[in-house]
């Protein structure tokens, strides 16, 4: 039996939502299986999140490993989801790794992205070289 009579299975499935509300700055980790909700500042880690969402107010700094993330306020870091949603007032700076990635109008992002599992290869290199070689013969 777990806490207040309840098993410990029950209690592990139950999931609820954290706030962190405007005005609150926390520095540290959170590991969840349920929803997080940042309108205020997050310095750290968050792991195993279903559901991230950054409100118009909220900052994050650090590192975010969850299924979902709803960006429409500020995120500077690593961010490792399934599916992200930059909103019109989100601001992403970063690495981010997905699966599916949505920018709204006015949503920025900025850094590096990656497909999760999937591999596309770029001729880029070859065509420089290729045109490197006809620029220097025509002379």
């Amino acid at each position: 039996m777990g806490i207040f009579g309840r098993n410990d299975k029950q209690s592990q499935e139950q999931t609820g939502a954290t706030v962190i509300p405007h005005g609150t700055h926390i520095i540290g980790g959170i590991n969840t299986r349920g929803t997080i909700h940042i309108d205020g500042k997050f310095e750290g880690v968050i792991t195993m999140a279903t559901y991230v969402i950054i409100g118009k107010t909220g900052e994050f700094y650090g590192k975010i490993e969850a299924e979902n993330m709803s960006v429409n306020g500020y995120v500077d870091g690593k961010i490792d989801c399934d599916e992200i949603e930059i909103l019109s007032h989100g601001k992403v700076r970063g690495d981010l790794k997905y699966n599916h990635l949505t920018i709204e109008p006015n949503g920025l992002f900025e850094g590096q992205g990656k497909v999760k599992n999937y591999t596309l290869s770029s001729r880029y290199k070859h065509v420089t070289e290729s045109i490197q070689g006809k620029i220097s013969h025509d002379k």
